[in-house]
């Protein structure tokens, strides 16, 4: 992975005789830009990256879009691969998700508190983390209610707050589920309301589907488990 820019930075700090101290401060600079909006001076920015990046893989709790970051300064790819350079791939999730107007550079104070922030966080995985979207958008089976109930607490409500009312979502822009979204395509079949959740939660913003969510990988949600939590939100598609 090509990370020269970030650790020359690092490495001139070293250089200076006072890393030490400065990478300290870095570090949690940097775990306050992780925890914080202040990555984007856009005003239409709903995200931090702990909305979609945990730090190490938890087994149980909520189901992030994102991978843990802790070893993704180790890491030959990122993005699912899309990516080689973790600038790069820090500057696309600001520019995609965060609607930031411009990308870090290596010798901005941000960008070198990012990289001192992860860097504190090796070894965690170096490998990179599978990330499959799917991309072409077709029916899928009718699931469970009362698991996808539990499904939607852990996948989507973090995001868009509790069912039907909303309660405790990122912002007044993210949509109440399923009534906002079924009032935004209120001339929909039921078919194909469905499929737009489905494109909706599988591409995200992506292939020009509009938005800034991100989109879930089948890695982290199952068509199965997807299934359950259409079901519970009654977009049966009949």
């Amino acid at each position: 992975m090509s990370r020269s820019p970030l650790v020359a930075v690092f490495l001139s700090l070293a250089a200076a005789g006072c890393a030490e101290d400065l990478t300290i401060s870095a570090a949690d600079h940097g775990r306050d830009l992780y925890n914080s909006k202040a990555l984007s001076s856009s005003s239409l920015n709903n995200y931090t990256c702990a909305n979609c990046h945990t730090l190490e893989r938890s087994d149980g709790g909520l189901r992030y879009t994102g991978g843990p970051l802790a070893g993704s300064t180790l890491r030959s790819s990122l993005w699912g691969g899309q990516e080689n350079d973790l600038l790069r791939s820090i500057n696309a999730c600001r520019s995609y998700f965060m609607v930031a107007p411009e990308p870090l550079k290596a010798d901005d104070p941000d960008a070198e508190a990012l990289y001192a922030f992860l860097k504190s966080l090796e070894p965690g995985e170096p490998e990179p983390i599978p990330f499959t979207v799917v991309r072409m958008i077709e029916p899928i089976a009718r699931g469970d209610a009362t698991a996808g109930a539990l499904g939607y607490t852990s996948t989507c409500g973090y995001c868009h707050g509790t069912m039907h009312e909303g309660l405790g979502r990122l912002s007044e822009r993210v949509p109440i589920l399923p009534e906002d979204t079924i009032e935004e395509h209120i001339n929909y079949t039921p078919r194909d309301l469905r499929l737009v959740f489905i494109e909706k939660v599988r591409h995200g913003l992506f292939y020009g589907y509009g938005g800034d969510m991100p989109p879930f990988s089948t890695e982290v949600l199952s068509d199965a488990e997807l299934a359950d939590i259409l079901e519970a939100l009654g977009i049966y598609g009949e």
